[in-house]
């Protein structure tokens, strides 16, 4: 892997692979919902709808045909911290396939008709997502624990989309979509030296800027407390949020054993309970989310609404017996183990190592060095993931429940188990 950074702040990733016939390339931007305000809510989402609509020189059409033609998969994705714009395609279709690319990320057009007819699209993808409860209780469950713009969701409100501009798009990104907070990055079948060219060619915009600096965030306040949304929903949603850290703490490895160990995967302690021993839900995880400032460890279940109870008490029942007597030297090793595979898989896959290579750079401003997580890996041992789950599990909580109304609050049921 080799990397670039011109003086305008604009970061180059190369991991070239010459046993693929294919290059994946992508531009991430340091932009997405923590960085807006109940103002602005949903546009870094509506700007990343509005880059695929038309260019000074090219249409809405005229883009997706250009990637069509060539083959290639592409897309885009806006998270609460960044904002992706990616294509895979063949090594020969490599060259036109990134100057759609940029061309759709530095010179999109804005045109009233666009923004009005996108406006309506993503008004039904607003509508849709409130008919998925697991979607509408993650995005309560951070609205409850930090309000702020953490806690705001990433599509925005429909009243916010309907009333967009122009002048509101390039307003936000003259303040967010700066070469200091941009990454470019390539993974296959290109030399070092053609991926910079493409870079300079086509990105000779941001090359050639001069630096600013980018907008720093600053750590955000987790509230413990409870959301409910009562919906006539088939099935009901369960999320429990506790406090952890931001992404560059030396912890962050042990978390994710912690997280294969409680509630990630199939054969995890809480899928063993609720599910194969207690038949009270559907699905149970555990996820946890790292960002530049703050972190959250989350549990969720996907239950009916007559073993909401139950489930909540389980759930905790499972905390307390983790804290009680601790995890097995067996229960490490797997997780290590699942945690090295993922990274190595995870580097034979082009797609995930380029985002991995990018958020990595995007968030905390270093390169990904999956040697360096191996080691951090292998030196887990059940006495760091139990210091670290007395950390989170003895801290206030904060609760989501979305769907029919259950008979008690989730947090009541929870606080009131004990082990047993």
């Amino acid at each position: 892997m080799t990397v670039k950074k011109y003086k305008s702040g604009l970061t180059v990733i190369v991991e070239r692979n010459d046993a693929l016939r294919s290059v994946t390339a992508g531009i991430m931007v340091g932009a997405g919902s923590v960085y807006e305000t109940p103002e602005n809510n949903g546009i870094s989402h509506f700007i990343e709808h509005m880059q695929f609509k038309g260019t000074a020189t090219r249409t809405a059409e005229d883009i997706v045909s250009g990637f069509d033609r060539a083959g290639a998969a592409y897309n885009a994705f806006t998270g609460k911290e960044y904002t992706c714009y990616y294509f895979k395609s063949i090594d020969e279709k490599t060259e036109c396939c990134f100057e759609l690319l940029s061309d759709l990320f530095c010179n999109a057009a804005y045109e009233s008709s666009e923004l009005d007819r996108e406006r309506k699209v993503i008004t039904e993808e607003i509508n849709m997502s409130k008919d998925e409860p697991d979607g509408v209780c993650y995005d309560l469950l951070y609205k409850t624990a930090f309000g702020g713009s953490l806690g705001m969701e990433i599509l925005g409100t429909k009243e916010n989309v309907a009333r967009f501009g122009k002048s509101d798009i390039e307003s936000y990104k003259k303040q967010n979509y700066l070469p200091g907070n941009t990454v470019a990055a390539f993974v296959g079948n290109i030399t070092e030296e053609k991926a910079y060219a493409l870079v300079e060619k086509y990105l000779s915009s941001l090359v050639d800027a001069q630096y600013t600096e980018p907008v720093s965030l600053e750590p955000q306040i987790f509230k413990s407390g409870y959301g409910e949304f009562i919906h006539d929903y088939e099935q009901s949603e369960i999320s429990i949020a506790f406090p952890t850290f931001p992404v560059g703490d030396d912890r962050a490895p042990t978390l994710s054993a912690l997280d294969c160990i409680l509630g990630n995967g199939m054969s995890s302690r809480l899928f063993q309970r609720l599910r194969e021993k207690m038949g009270v839900v559907y699905s149970v995880y555990t996820s946890p989310w790292l960002g530049k400032t703050n972190g959250v460890f989350t549990v969720c279940a996907n239950v009916n609404v007559v073993n909401t109870q139950r489930a909540a008490e389980a759930i905790k029942n499972e905390l307390d017996i983790l804290l009680k007597n601790g995890v097995t030297e067996e229960e490490t090793e797997k997780a290590k183990m699942q945690l090295k595979v993922t990274a190595l898989f995870g580097k034979e896959n082009p797609m995930n190592y380029m985002l991995a290579l990018m958020r990595k750079r995007i968030i905390l401003g270093v390169d990904y060095d999956i040697d360096e997580l191996i080691s951090r890996i292998e030196k887990i041992t059940p006495a760091k993931i139990e210091e670290l789950a007395h950390g989170l599990f003895t801290e206030k909580a904060t609760f989501a429940y979305v769907g029919k109304k259950p008979q008690c609050n989730i947090d009541t049921a929870f606080a009131n188990t004990e082990t047993h």
